[in-house]
């Protein structure tokens, strides 16, 4: 497995520092980390236009980066109002296209805000994610479910959402740190068999691999990295590690240089 970055890991830089933009990430990646593989954050594209795309897809290729994946952060799959719904879904199909251009493999999409016990919510989020997955397979991008909050954040539902969608075109990107309460080793192994592509973060340095972290919510989160990476290499998972936080320092480019070694020692040990 090799260690990418995710382009959540400079979020702070592009959205409040305004010291970097999307355009400026792919030679940080390159000449500061030395990755070969990236992962892009719709909320920072500038544009969708062609000149825009041509101009990032070029500045990739001088920086010799394969884009592996777009996280798209827009859209609401669980909505119950049908028209927000559907100009939400035509939103996320424009995704597809702009991996397209540049080259992604893939694109991540999330459940929205529904509650984890609202089964209304979730049979329209499988539905949404059929006619999406059904997209894709038509541009030629794969379409990826992340444990990212919303009806996401139960493990036993992401497996009904799977069950459901047996298509090579829907897979996951298990994010090691989203799983709430004492659900991270069922997550993963849940999402382990289907995973093409994997988010790393960590909250400090301990040699045995486990996390601990305060939610947004107020809550604590823990989870073992070491286990979490085991339990991806025995399902055969040989995608990238987009490495995307580190909570442990302050300054985001530290974070980032002092969280891929961890990973790379986590690595080594399992």
């Amino acid at each position: 497995m090799e260690i990418g970055i995710a382009g959540w890991a400079i979020n702070r830089s592009i959205r409040e520092q305004k010291t970097l933009t999307l355009m400026d990430f792919p030679k940080l990646a390159r000449e500061e980390f030395g990755v070969d593989t990236v992962e892009l954050v719709s909320t920072f594209f500038e544009s969708q236009s062609a000149r825009y795309l041509n101009e990032l897809r070029q500045e990739l290729a001088r920086q010799r980066l394969t884009v592996h994946n777009i996280a798209v952060d827009t859209g609401n799959l669980s909505s119950s109002d049908e028209a927000t719904r559907r100009t939400d879904l035509e939103t996320i199909k424009q995704w597809f296209h702009v991996a397209r251009a540049l080259d992604s493999a893939a694109i991540r999409v999330n459940t929205g805000d529904a509650q984890p016990d609202d089964q209304a919510a979730l049979k329209r989020i499988v539905e949404g994610y059929r006619e999406l997955a059904e997209h894709g397979q038509q541009s030629g991008v794969k379409l990826l479910i992340e444990n990212h909050g919303g009806a996401s954040s139960d493990p036993k539902n992401i497996q009904q959402i799977l069950d459901q969608l047996d298509t090579p075109w829907f897979a996951t990107c298990p994010d090691v740190n989203n799983f709430v309460g004492e659900t991270w080793e069922e997550g993963m192994r849940i999402m382990a068999p289907r995973a093409f592509a994997v988010h790393i973060k960590n909250s400090g340095y301990d040699p045995e691999g486990w996390q601990t972290s305060q939610a947004r919510d107020g809550s604590t989160r823990r989870f073992n990295l070491k286990e979490s990476l085991r339990i991806l290499q025995r399902a055969g998972y040989r995608g990238p590690l987009n490495f995307e936080y580190n909570s442990a320092e302050t300054d985001e480019r530290v974070g980032i240089r002092k969280g891929i070694e961890y990973t790379r020692r986590m690595l080594s040990a399992i």
